[in-house]
């Protein structure tokens, strides 16, 4: 039988179609909060970046697994490989790309105009253009770190790019997951799955320990493991197991692996905080709101199986029962997860930035009202702003996009 037609055996309704999840987008749009509370870097208004890892490792899982979903059903649809892939990379690319230039043109305009003023060094934007911009271009933005500690760049000079190293991680994935899905068979899809995530873990022990031979700087260790994909790609592939495998496992012991998780994840964040507390003096908060938090003291070496596993029952337990975890099924924060989390993402700095550089210092200095007064004012002003300026991209830029998506995919044979 034709790769195309052939037809993959699924037992649950959620692999089966595409039945809609709501607590996937609520769950989307509340942690997408966690993200931007951490990138303000503010010492009382903040979390653990444990929680923030947690974060961004949910978004993969939860991005292959519908990816994945989706291409399984297609592969059935489609009559040849060329129009199975080009739908796909019809419906990523007008998802994507809008709003992902759009956010590079402006950042371009910021650095031009501030180019032959003081914040020209602050902002950095010009900087990581001209040494980094063909990897944003070309979705390779996740392994400047490790360019960079070849090239003898400075990895962290700007302030406007951080967080694109996420998407340029899961274009990677996206470029590779069609040609997986087509060509394979689901046994062999199922061995795949189940050897990227044995293999990576045991790639993150021996990378780390690489690492720390060629730099003393545990952020840039850091920031290469978050980011390089020899280091993280089988978060995606714990989203593949989610399409493949049918746990038919009780409730209960789905309840008791979750719990006995979740408390083991919670748990490294005090017990690792404290152990370097005592052991280095800093303060305790600092440390476990640090970035470099989770490669400090051996913790790298499981933190990222634990919160693999941890997304990934909590995925099974919600669809297990759609009235699991009510509370992402709230109606704001599922509108939140599934309209603007994408664009919130992306265009964070155009208001974080200016918040520390002038609301932060204004309210703190000139008005004197306090560090935690300052730092909530600023953060509900940069969360406040960056809502409204997405729900108007959505409306207008992607909205746009997207019904060009469906224009192109009635024209695809």
């Amino acid at each position: 039988m034709p790769y195309a037609v052939r037809v993959m055996s699924f037992s649950n309704d959620y692999r089966l179609k595409n039945v809609y999840l709501p607590q996937f987008d609520g769950f989307r749009g509340f942690f997408c909060f966690t993200i931007l509370v951490i990138h303000h870097h503010y010492w009382y208004v903040n979390i653990p970046s444990n929680i923030g890892y947690f974060t961004m490792h949910s978004f993969f899982i939860m991005s292959s697994f519908l990816i994945t979903r989706s291409l399984m059903i297609d592969k059935q649809r489609s009559d040849s490989f060329k129009t199975f892939f080009t739908k796909f990379y019809i419906k990523r690319t007008l998802r994507i790309f809008p709003v992902y230039f759009a956010y590079l043109l402006f950042t371009l305009l910021i650095g031009l105009l501030t180019a032959p003023t003081v914040y020209k060094p602050v902002l950095g934007i010009m900087y990581e253009l001209k040494y980094f911009g063909w990897m944003l271009l070309t979705f390779t933005y996740n392994f400047k770190d490790l360019y960079a500690l070849f090239a003898d760049l400075t990895y962290n000079k700007s302030l406007a790019f951080p967080h694109l190293w996420s998407l340029s991680l899961e274009e990677q994935f996206y470029f590779i997951v069609p040609f997986m899905i087509y060509f394979l068979s689901e046994k062999a899809l199922k061995r795949l799955t189940i050897a990227m995530i044995i293999l990576f873990p045991i790639i993150r022990v021996v990378g780390y320990q690489w690492l720390c031979t060629l730099t003393d700087d545990n952020m840039h260790r850091s920031f290469i493991l978050y980011r390089c994909t020899f280091f993280q790609y089988d978060a995606f592939f714990y989203g593949t197991f989610l399409a493949l495998f049918d746990i038919k496992w009780s409730d209960k012991i789905m309840n008791l692996i979750f719990y006995a998780l979740l408390s083991a994840f919670v748990l490294t964040i005090p017990v690792n905080g404290w152990i370097l507390h005592l052991q280095t003096g800093e303060s305790f908060a600092h440390i476990i709101t640090g970035y470099d938090f989770m490669t400090r003291n051996g913790q790298y070496i499981y933190i990222d199986v634990l919160v693999n596993l941890l997304c990934t029952v909590f995925f099974y337990l919600c669809f297990k029962s759609e009235n699991r975890f009510s509370f992402f099924r709230n109606k704001f924060i599922v509108d939140v997860g599934a309209r603007i989390t994408y664009s919130s993402y992306v265009y964070q700095y155009i208001f974080i930035i200016p918040t520390l550089l002038f609301v932060f210092p204004f309210l703190l200095e000139q008005l004197q009202i306090g560090r935690l007064a300052s730092e909530l004012i600023s953060m509900v002003l940069s969360v406040a702003g960056l809502l409204l300026l997405s729900h108007f991209s959505y409306i207008t830029l992607e909205t746009y996009f997207l019904k060009k998506k469906d224009y192109f995919l009635s024209k695809v044979n």
